[in-house]
């Protein structure tokens, strides 16, 4: 016989705690303001539905069995759950309790650290968070499969499972070493790059899409001298003076504030749809934690 919570109702643990405190069912009764009939009518019904006796009579005495006993217990436990559970719920909607999993591009991770999850972490220590990076469709697939709550990249805004809002444009730059002969131009055409030793991301990457679809355009053929899997070690080679590389101001900002490479805006239209957005999967309902997030993406980094 399996034992469910209804079969023990709050009202038996409470008139069999009356019972035990006070020694009795009609004491029970005077002490909680109802009739010993009722008392002894819930006990009774109970024992029948757990076959086994709850209180013992002995002449005018009743005490608890064993089983009611543990019948009593089993409340307390179930009240510490329930204090316990109660405050957990608070804690997660007071963003004290929590988790976070942010499936970012490589080139935007550097940024959003900086302008959001430092923030985020200074106000909300206690929330953790899992920051995780790959190519757009890895990222996507996270999100959809529901590895991670957000995804922050380029181009998710077509997938029919993902609710993707636009918080920012920037347009793709060439990334140059400082001393370059076009770095201190305010802009360059995509012609002007063709004989230079280039910097390409490999094609899972987004925006080598972009980069392909430009050289295309302008019915350029080319080939990289480097190709790699992050920006980081793009901009490093471009820093050490051995090609251009291409991708957003903001991705390469760490070493364009250093002075170490110079960040020229392409002239071209397919370099000024290089949007960015934040998406979630349709249908998934965030945390507090997450949903507060997502907010603070698109407030503090539209502003860029």
């Amino acid at each position: 016989m399996s034992i469910e919570d209804e079969d023990i109702s709050e009202r038996t643990i409470e008139y069999l705690r009356a019972v035990e405190k006070h020694g009795g069912m009609r004491q029970a009764a005077v002490f909680l303001g109802v009739n010993v009939s009722t008392i002894s009518r819930q006990i009774a019904a109970t024992e029948r539905r757990l076959r086994l006796a709850l209180v013992s009579r002995r002449g005018r005495s009743i005490s608890l069995t064993q089983v009611g006993l543990a019948t009593v217990e089993y409340g307390h436990e179930r009240e510490r759950h329930a204090k316990r559970f109660r405050a957990q719920i608070a804690e997660y909607r007071d963003l004290r309790r929590g988790h976070v999993t942010v499936a970012v591009g490589e080139g935007l991770a550097g940024s959003l650290i900086s302008m959001v999850i430092k923030r985020f972490h200074q106000k909300y220590p206690d929330i953790g968070m899992h920051i995780r990076t790959g190519p757009l469709p890895e990222l996507i697939r996270m999100v959809r499969d529901d590895e991670a709550d957000i995804c922050v990249s380029i181009g998710t805004s077509q997938d029919a499972l993902l609710n993707a809002r636009l918080f920012q444009r920037e347009p793709l730059c060439a990334i140059l070493p400082v001393g370059h002969p076009l770095a201190l131009r305010t802009s360059v055409q995509i012609e002007e790059l063709v004989h230079e030793p280039l910097i390409f991301m490999t094609d899972k990457f987004a925006v080598q899409g972009y980069i392909n679809a430009m050289f295309w355009d302008a019915d350029l053929s080319v080939s990289p001298m480097f190709t790699c899997d992050l920006f980081t070690i793009a901009s490093s080679l471009v820093a050490q003076g051995m090609g251009v590389a291409f991708m957003t101001k903001l991705a390469a900002k760490e070493r364009v504030d250093a002075g170490l490479v110079a960040a020229v805006p392409i002239l071209h239209p397919i370099a000024n749809t290089f949007d960015r957005y934040v998406a979630t999967r349709v249908g998934r309902k965030l945390s507090p934690a997450a949903n507060f997030l997502l907010r603070e993406i698109v407030n503090l980094m539209s502003s860029v």
